[in-house]
């Protein structure tokens, strides 16, 4: 659910932050036609910031503009997520190598407090809220890394296979292998082991990989 943007300052950045959770979220199906109208009502903005923002996601290839007829979420297909994945294995591993090289024991409090908080408040509740807790654990990470630029193309990258989360994240109990794992991974990271830690970031992506193979062969990814 949209909220209002009641402070204008940085409106445009805002809106296209918005606009792009929303719509990387399973709230619109990839495909679907997204309702410029609708977004400047519920943001209360004028369609402007709104037009902007989708342009903006047009070339994160979040969404397509097809001209006289307006933005839709992309549809990705089975070879196109996992080329993805398998790109994704090597762009993040070269980030976490560089983040632990900036990594502080702030950040290592930062991370654990945000597991901490998921399972305090969200793990019985409502778990399908970890994928939340899972970016925002990660852009924590990847902008101690200090690259703009490799950061731009991980998130593009992170959000389109989004969708997706909802076929590895599907119940309680793999949520918490998960939480397990990256308590770990929290322990390397604190270490400062640079080579172990893009060692493990590698691994956990290609899990997630093998996990959609997995369910492919199944034939329950839909895609």
């Amino acid at each position: 659910m949209l909220k209002k943007i009641v402070n204008n300052r940085n409106l445009r950045q805002k809106v296209y932050e918005k606009v792009r959770d929303f719509i990387v979220s399973s709230a619109i199906l990839p495909g679907a036609k997204i309702d410029e109208d609708a977004l400047s009502r519920n943001l209360g903005v004028s369609k402007t910031p709104v037009r902007e923002a989708l342009s903006k996601l047009a070339h994160d290839g979040i969404v397509k503009i097809i001209p006289n007829r307006g933005a839709f979420k992309i549809k990705l297909f089975k070879k196109d997520i996992f080329e993805i994945m398998v790109i994704r294995e090597t762009l993040e591993g070269l980030c976490i190598r560089l983040a632990v090289s900036n990594i502080n024991d702030k950040i290592i409090k930062k991370l654990r407090a945000i597991l901490d908080d998921f399972e305090k408040k969200d793990l019985e509740k409502d778990f399908h809220h970890y994928p939340e807790a899972m970016r925002k654990f990660y852009n924590l990470i990847y902008n101690t890394a200090k690259n703009p630029k490799l950061i731009r193309i991980i998130q593009s990258l992170y959000d389109l296979t989004n969708m997706f989360r909802v076929f590895y994240f599907n119940n309680p109990g793999r949520v918490n292998h998960s939480i397990e794992v990256h308590r770990k991974f929290i322990d390397v990271l604190e270490k400062r082991d640079e080579e172990l830690a893009e060692k493990i970031r590698k691994e956990m992506v290609r899990s997630a990989y093998e996990y959609l193979l997995e369910v492919d062969r199944l034939g329950k990814l839909g895609y």
